[in-house]
């Protein structure tokens, strides 16, 4: 049984390769720029470069390495290895990923969604470990989730399950990149929390971002409601709340044990998970012996290497 994965995290702005024991042990980790502008060929061959470094730096033969794990944002087939579409690597759209990097790096190549690659890796080692029935969801600039049921990932009929960010909150609502409108991403993203702050600030509320001389983000809102900010807060309790009422759906249609929130956004602690969980409690249903809980993830960056090479272990003991 040979020991070692290597774990990649491939994103339109970063790429991050780990190689990984099966203890979840990370002997070495890189992580570089993605250049989303060259083709796609070109950014498998820098991948493959970087993953030949890591294992002549450890003196580790490709003999004892099960293969290589990759989890990318979009549209994708697991089980063809081909990235249908991602808005965010262009280039590597509708290419048979997994039979390229097999080729250029001389490992067994299995794809997978990054948001899934990184709910398994929580799953394994991180907020969810022990736990059969979670959803991970990713706060970032989109909104990102994978969903394990009974201890595997859920891809649905055609591989799309997992798209939280894109079901319907307000009908009629903000339109979405997407093309639809009203969508959760619209209302609890990074991009939403800054849009909120914004409009808040037009409409003459006071704020102590008045003074702030960066341009809004919401890490700058962040530290603004660490300050006590009233503005600052309501809009993370605003949008906390928008994703407590979406979450609550989602428990009482899967019947989860729990959700992990990861990405940017879920590091202002309790001023998005205190909503998020009063919503959750009122409109879940519960029992007296069952309560589901949201939690904030363990991992943070290092979930999808983790996820990824999990692919690999779990893909060797079937």
């Amino acid at each position: 049984m040979k020991e070692f994965a290597i774990g990649i995290d491939l994103g339109g702005t970063n790429t991050r390769i780990a190689l990984i024991n099966r203890k979840g042990e990370i002997l070495s980790f890189e992580e570089f720029p993605t250049h989303p502008d060259q083709q796609g060929e070109s950014v498998l061959r820098e991948v493959s470069l970087q993953i030949n470094a890591i294992l002549k730096k450890l003196k580790c033969p490709k003999e004892n390495v099960g293969g290589i794990g990759l989890g990318c944002a979009g549209i994708l087939s697991p089980q063809k290895g081909i990235l249908y579409f991602s808005p965010n690597l262009p280039a590597l759209s509708n290419l048979p990923i997994g039979k390229l990097l097999v080729k250029e790096a001389g490992l067994k190549t299995l794809l997978e969604n990054d948001a899934n690659a990184a709910a398994l890796g929580e799953h394994w080692l991180g907020a969810g470990k022990g736990i059969n029935n979670i959803i991970l969801v990713t706060l970032g600039t989109g909104i990102g989730s994978g969903i394990i049921l009974n201890g595997q990932i859920w891809h649905g009929a055609n591989g799309f399950a997992g798209e939280f960010g894109h079901t319907t909150l307000f009908p009629d609502g903000i339109p979405c990149k997407c093309g639809k409108k009203g969508c959760v991403e619209v209302y609890c993203s990074a991009p939403a929390i800054v849009r909120f702050a914004r409009k808040k600030l037009e409409e003459g509320n006071n704020s102590s971002l008045r003074d702030e001389g960066r341009p809004l983000t919401s890490r700058i809102i962040f530290e603004h409601a660490a300050n006590g900010d009233k503005l600052s807060l309501d809009v993370f309790r605003q949008a906390g709340t928008y994703l407590g009422i979406a979450l609550s759906n989602v428990f009482n249609l899967l019947d989860l044990e729990i959700a992990i929130l990861g990405g940017k956004v879920s590091e202002a602690g309790d001023f998005i998970l205190k909503p998020v969980r009063e919503k959750v409690k009122r409109m879940a249903i519960s029992s007296p012996y069952y309560h589901p809980q949201v939690l904030k993830a363990k991992l943070g960056d290092n979930a999808g290497v983790l996820g990824a090479a999990r692919l690999v272990f779990k893909n060797a003991e079937c």
